[in-house]
């Protein structure tokens, strides 16, 4: 270990243990700014010499509408001991430029510009770039609170874990803020790590393997890694069908990592943008879908077996993951515009996923509370494949029609003004 994170490391540690700060609680909820000034005098002193202590890798594509903000956000962060690095990946709108402008009002930040080739290629590449000891990722659209960095790299250097996890906000068009990923303040080591943290994200939206303490979702923006371990373990991002890149480098922490630190502190604000590239992902038409499924779940499975999980739990994992491959071949037949709707049922009828759900054991049951997991995965089991697919584009219309008119929060504000006649 170096010298300086050796001097930051004790430096937490006289603050942890310093009996004027209540060390009855083990995890300091608010840090005073006195506090924040001391840590960034050592990490200011420690960058001016070496490389940043957290490199924060922001992906950009066509994302002139957003970037500056995100970036800004990110900026005025208080933890000051960072690099930025934005990957403009083949972009065709102004977002280069932009970036351009950003990394000459602050040496911070640094820009890079590669042919376009997905979101897990650009994260690739800014790993590869990276400089600082501690990874983070952010998307183009989104924002960070203040203080994430710092209270996440006080976390890790207090548990000496090699990496922390903070709760999630989802920020809709309206700027309301809703809760969509929580933790609680605690330490996850060895089996604990895939106990508590990764079979429920494994198994999200069914009802097994899960923790009631925490809502975790395959995302990787919430996370700040150790470098050593990424380079040790030689994690990487992968894309199999497209946008579970997030899945890969979380599944390959979540099984590698020694130690995990989990923050109650919600800091990270996920906005739905319409408009972004993931939002319309949902009604393109993926060729050669099924095969690239398959790979995605031969990926993961193998991955479990090699870590030692047991047969019993790849075999729930492998029938939840051909029921969420089901789902999406339902999504992708309805992208087929020119296709009539014969022709649609009869591809899904031989679909590899349904007839497999068909034919096992059901071994999983869907969790309450996932509509299109309670209701479709039933139907398709009991090859009810065409009432499956118009019953699903119904409810992906009625959820677009909620987003775009916000009807979900002038109901909220209706029955709130009711509460308070």
């Amino acid at each position: 270990m170096k010298a300086e994170n050796i001097q930051r490391k004790l430096y937490f540690t006289v603050i942890k243990m310093n009996p004027e700060q209540n060390t009855d609680q083990y995890h300091e909820k608010n840090t005073t700014q006195n506090h924040k000034q001391q840590i960034n005098q050592i990490s200011n002193q420690r960058s001016a010499a070496n490389a940043p202590e957290l490199s924060i890798i922001i992906p950009v594509y066509n994302g002139e509408h957003y970037i500056e903000n995100t970036v800004r956000s990110v900026l005025n962060s208080s933890w000051h001991d960072l690099e930025i690095l934005l990957i403009d990946d083949g972009s065709a709108d102004s977002s280069l430029a932009i970036c351009t402008r950003l990394a000459d009002a602050d040496a911070r930040i640094k820009v890079y510009h590669k042919p376009n080739g997905g979101i897990a290629d650009a994260r690739n590449y800014g790993l590869a770039h990276a400089a600082g000891d501690h990874i983070s990722f952010c998307d183009q659209d989104d924002e960070v609170h203040e203080d994430m960095y710092h209270k996440m790299l006080e976390r890790i250097a207090i548990d000496d874990s090699q990496a922390a996890i903070c709760g999630c906000y989802r920020q809709k068009k309206s700027g309301e803020c809703v809760v969509f990923e929580k933790y609680t303040d605690d330490v996850f080591e060895g089996p604990q790590i895939r106990q508590k943290l990764l079979l429920p994200m494994l198994f999200k939206g069914f009802a097994i393997h899960g923790n009631d303490q925490i809502s975790i979702y395959p995302t990787i923006w919430n996370c700040i890694i150790s470098r050593q371990l990424i380079t040790d373990k030689k994690m990487r991002f992968n894309s199999f069908v497209n946008y579970e890149d997030d899945l890969i480098m979380l599944l390959q922490l979540l099984l590698q990592a020694e130690r995990i630190s989990t923050l109650s502190d919600i800091l990270y604000y996920w906005n739905t943008n319409i408009h972004s590239e993931l939002h319309h992902s949902a009604s393109r038409y993926i060729p050669d879908l099924a095969s690239k499924q398959q790979n995605l779940t031969d990926y993961v499975s193998g991955n479990l077996i090699n870590h030692e999980i047991s047969p019993a739990i790849t075999a729930q994992y492998i029938y939840v993951q051909h029921c969420r491959n089901a789902l999406l071949q339902l999504d992708n037949t309805a992208a087929l515009n020119a296709h009539s709707f014969f022709h649609k049922t009869k591809e899904l009828r031989t679909c590899n996923s349904i007839r497999y759900i068909q034919s096992s054991p059901r071994l999983v049951k869907p969790a309450k509370g996932f509509v299109r997991n309670t209701v479709l995965i039933p139907m398709l089991c009991k090859n009810h494949v065409a009432a499956a697919y118009y019953l699903n584009r119904l409810l992906n219309a009625l959820r677009s029609f909620v987003e775009k008119y916000q009807i979900t929060e002038i109901l909220e504000r209706k029955l709130k003004s009711r509460k308070y006649r």
